[in-house]
């Protein structure tokens, strides 16, 4: 059978989904055709009302509770409308580990929206909801960020729950950006930057979303050795991402291009360079550190630091 793609979208009641979709729909006219079915599962203050869906040629369908959001109710859809795509919109209080499709639709995109003026409340008080939410996601977007001065630890919070989304900020005017003007623990003017461990987070989420601005610079600091792979070697700290339960490894490969010998476990200081390329453990293009200099530090316990 034909794989049916889903283009999902995720987040809080009045975080902007609806209004998204919308335009996603309006300006993409291969939409317009009878082809593209939404399924709302929660109604806020925006609507799909019925001049809209008539003009734009979709069919909208509205799901209240979770148990109705079934393969079989899927399978329906399929039947009554033969759409090319599903989008919808989902909510986010729903049990996704509990949520089935039928095997031939397949999601092809899943987007997380987040009101910035209510994030800090909200996922100070709902962490486990927010991992949720991102941890699939190809893209999360902050929305309503005038005014927001936090919006770099915003971005660390959400870093620390996904590394493989990329996080991007929505200004006045409806444009996205992943770039901040925040100001850095560290000075990015300088060829060469030494920081203390306490700042590695910070580091880390930066050099992982706008590497371009570290190419062409060296940097010293405190690490780890995680893991020691053919041709590279993995080095790093643990990081509380979200709580004190939610404990992961932040780290980056590295070519080792000095003399020195490392095992696991050591406590290392590296002398580094930023780079984006192939790698064998990964496979595919990611960010890589080349050390030019590693001396090995005397054994000591690890710390976890804090994305805060």
């Amino acid at each position: 059978m034909k794989e049916l793609p889903v283009f999902l979208l995720n987040g809080f009641l009045e975080s902007g989904k609806t209004t998204l979709i919308k335009e996603i729909v309006e300006n993409n006219e291969q939409y317009h055709d009878n082809s593209t079915v939404i399924i709302t599962c929660e109604e806020g203050e925006v609507e799909y009302d019925d001049k809209w869906c008539e003009k734009y040629q979709v069919h909208v369908e509205v799901i209240d509770k979770q148990e109705d959001l079934t393969p079989a109710y899927l399978k329906k859809i399929d039947e009554i409308y033969a759409p090319d795509r599903i989008v919808m919109e989902y909510n986010s209080f729903f049990d996704w580990d509990a949520q089935e499709f039928p095997e031939y639709m397949v999601i092809y995109q899943q987007i997380t929206l987040i009101d910035a003026k209510t994030f800090n409340v909200m996922f100070n008080n709902m962490k486990k909801i927010f991992q949720q939410m991102v941890q699939n996601s190809s893209l999360v977007i902050f929305n309503r960020c005038d005014g927001i001065k936090d919006l770099g630890l915003y971005r660390r919070w959400i870093r620390g729950l996904t590394q493989q989304a990329q996080i991007a900020f929505e200004d006045k005017n409806g444009n996205l950006t992943t770039m901040l003007d925040e100001d850095l623990p560290y000075d990015l003017s300088k060829d060469v930057i030494c920081f203390e461990e306490d700042v590695y987070p910070t580091w880390y989420v930066d050099v992982f979303d706008n590497y371009e601005k570290y190419f062409n610079k060296t940097f010293k600091f405190k690490a780890f050795v995680r893991g020691i792979e053919k041709k590279t070697i993995v080095v790093g700290h643990d990081v509380m991402t979200c709580c004190s339960e939610d404990i992961q490894f932040l780290g980056y490969e590295v070519v080792n291009e000095s003399k020195t010998k490392v095992k696991l476990g050591d406590c290392v200081y590296l002398e580094c360079y930023v780079t984006r390329e192939y790698s064998d453990l990964a496979q595919e293009e990611v960010v890589m550190l080349h050390a030019k200099g590693i001396t090995v530090l005397p054994p000591e316990k690890p710390k976890v630091l804090s994305l805060s």
